[in-house]
């Protein structure tokens, strides 16, 4: 299909069509009978979600990209540039290369790397697109990945795996050993093979589990895309020391945050707890991911966590750059109807449940709250015990 799908006629005919509606696309397909519509669909719905995931791929001519779910799946431009920016060498294998977005990135930071891939067709699929992109320094394997490394002659530097995390029946599996190739098992086999493993995981992962799994982890990277976590990436090489980095990144619509930490920095910190102050901290998800909740209150004086178990912090001067969302605080609030009405005469506000003994659901029915707006609710707890704040974002 890509020698069909690459020809001049049909790429125009995708631009061309670009932005129609898919259905009614398919119900003209006995107008084109030269056109094989159904997969031509399928390239138009995939390249508009490259347009904003994978804008370099975008504006490159003659991309053919997988079908939408898969697109959904793959890494982002720049979550794959990310990757390519902690690493550099002469030579690297992506070991578990798919549609190729991590490779393309990755063989910027390298001289040469090896793309193996299980499937004939993405691997056809790949090669076309690193033609397109330019992309000449990258050689394409169909290869088994164990079977790739057992016919292995020279050590390399990085050897980068993203397995596969489907299951039987397609479900989704979050473990190292439920996923294909089971790092765990051929561990032993990329560490013959490579100086440093970059391995990337399910943001469901659990994070302290899986550095005692993989043993020998230099680093965690734990990467979120506008305060959603995307994905994990651990190092292993053997620098280890049993106390890995913890590096945190979220990326916004400008800039990103960083913060890092370590968990026995973790483990040792000892945060003031207090009451709400005039203003409240949230750390962006990348930070509760990765598990610093009192590592970050030691980064930025002045600041004090709400509850041991509230992982929201306070201050009475605003702090600028904080990793995360802040608010000032107008008031506190009461849990009823006519308390409500009184402060939030259009009765809407968004809600923000944290250590609150009811969820968001329980307090809109309890209250007929309606969703949105410039107001804010934050529903938590603080060392007196819950409270109801009244908040505008900063």
């Amino acid at each position: 299909m890509i020698s069909e799908l690459k020809k001049t006629e049909i790429q125009k005919f995708i631009q061309d069509h670009l932005y129609d509606d898919p259905a009614s696309l398919m119900l003209s397909a006995g107008k084109y009978p030269h056109i094989p519509m159904k997969e031509v669909v399928e390239q138009i719905q995939s390249k508009r979600k490259a347009k904003h995931k994978l804008p370099e791929y975008f504006a490159t001519e003659g991309i053919i990209y997988p079908p939408p779910l898969s697109m959904e799946q793959c890494s982002s431009q720049v979550t794959a540039a990310y990757k390519a920016s902690l690493v550099k060498g002469d030579a690297m294998i992506d070991l578990t290369g798919g549609m190729g977005i991590d490779t393309y990135y990755l063989s910027q930071s390298f001289q040469e790397i090896h793309y193996i891939e299980r499937q004939q067709n993405l691997v056809e699929l790949a090669e076309y697109n690193f033609h397109c992109l330019g992309a000449h320094n990258i050689r394409s394997h169909h290869f088994q990945a164990e079977d790739f490394l057992n016919e292995l002659k020279d050590m390399v530097d990085l050897i980068y795996l993203d397995p596969a995390r489907r299951g039987t029946h397609n479900s989704k599996v979050v473990r190292f050993e439920d996923c294909e190739p089971d790092v765990i098992q051929i561990q032993p086999l990329l560490q013959q093979s490579a100086r440093s493993l970059l391995i990337k995981a399910s943001p469901m992962l659990d994070i302290k589990g899986a550095i005692n799994d993989l043993g020998e982890v230099t680093a965690v990277h734990v990467v979120a895309d506008r305060n959603e976590v995307k994905e994990l990436l651990f190092f292993i090489d053997e620098n280890a020391s049993g106390n890995p980095g913890i590096h945190t990144i979220n990326f916004k619509s400008e800039g990103k945050w960083c913060f890092g930490f370590d968990y026995e920095s973790e483990l040792e910190a000892l945060p003031q707890f207090g009451t709400v102050s005039k203003f409240i901290y949230e750390p962006n998800a990348a930070i509760l991911k990765a598990g610093g909740f009192k590592s970050v209150g030691e980064q930025f004086p002045g600041m004090v966590k709400l509850h041991a178990n509230t992982h929201l912090y306070t201050s009475d001067q605003l702090i600028e750059d904080f990793p995360g969302r802040c608010f000032q605080v107008l008031d506190s609030l009461q849990m009823n109807k006519k308390h409500l009405r009184k402060k939030l005469p259009e009765m809407q506000a968004n809600i923000s449940v944290r250590n609150f003994p009811m969820s968001v659901q329980q307090i809109r029915k309890k209250t007929s709250l309606k969703e949105g707006g410039e107001d804010y609710i934050i529903a938590t707890q603080d060392v007196n015990g819950p409270v109801l704040l009244h908040c505008h974002r900063l």
